[in-house]
């Protein structure tokens, strides 16, 4: 049996994806996977990150990096695990070789050495988000140096920040948390992924006319596979990114 195209709920923190029984336990999260004796599982992690993997209403999860990952897989006929981690704590586990891989994440220098990437997945463009009224230009040298500035604990972005030696006063969990800290006044700008921050200000209820927007750059999404992971079976990133140009186009519609 193949996974389904999003994981469902059975009870309190447990999914079903496909044949696989997946048991998240929150705040630091730990998980547990079941499958049937002998079946090979590719164990990927992930983050509660909408809208590319979150929590659905009926507490399924889905998003725009989910849906491809499964159609990939069951392309491939593959089994996999899907676990919900903070950010930081699942590429670890990735390095520690607890997990074969982890998505959605965009290429960044220090990923290099243990970690190959698929074939885009999701787009995703960095942006700035300043306050309407701002007059800062985080093109400027003097925005560098004077700026208080903030990103998402663990992201390429944050990384960026500090080899560039910006001001950072800001390294939030997630999103909302990023974003409100930014409109109490506790920092003058904050770097994210434009779909992101548009859906953290959506349930946040942030009138988009209160923010000043500066693209940055497109930082296309992936699913990174630890080289040991790939070391061990050969040929699958071929496998898997072959799937995935018509996975990306079946869901063409959710995705930009």
């Amino acid at each position: 049996m193949m996974p389904n195209s999003n994981c469902q709920p059975i009870s309190g923190h447990r999914l079903r994806c496909g044949g696989i029984l997946v048991i998240l336990l929150f705040n630091l999260v730990a998980a547990a996977v079941y499958a049937a004796p002998g079946a090979e599982v590719v164990r990927l992690g992930t983050q509660d990150r909408a809208p590319y993997g979150y929590f659905q209403a009926d507490g399924s999860f889905n998003g725009l990096a989910v849906q491809i990952v499964s159609c990939t897989m069951k392309g491939m006929e593959q089994h996999y695990s899907l676990s919900v981690y903070p950010w930081e704590r699942a590429q670890v586990m990735a390095k520690n070789d607890q997990l074969d891989g982890f998505f959605p994440a965009s290429d960044r220098p220090d990923r290099v050495d243990w970690t190959q990437g698929s074939l885009p997945i999701a787009d995703q463009q960095w942006v700035w988000y300043l306050r309407a009224d701002s007059k800062l230009d985080p093109s400027s040298a003097e925005f560098k140096q004077q700026a208080k500035v903030g990103a998402h604990f663990g992201s390429a972005r944050l990384k960026m920040l500090e080899r560039e030696q910006y001001h950072i006063v800001l390294s939030s969990q997630t999103d909302k948390r990023l974003l409100r800290a930014f409109m109490a006044g506790r920092a003058d700008a904050i770097i994210g992924s434009d779909l992101a921050l548009r859906h953290a200000a959506q349930e946040l209820k942030i009138n988009l006319d209160e923010i000043k927007i500066v693209p940055v750059r497109s930082t296309p999404q992936r699913v990174f596979f630890s080289k040991v992971f790939l070391a061990r079976h050969p040929g699958f990133l071929s496998r898997f990114n072959a799937q995935i140009p018509a996975c990306r186009k079946a869901y063409a519609s959710a995705d930009r």
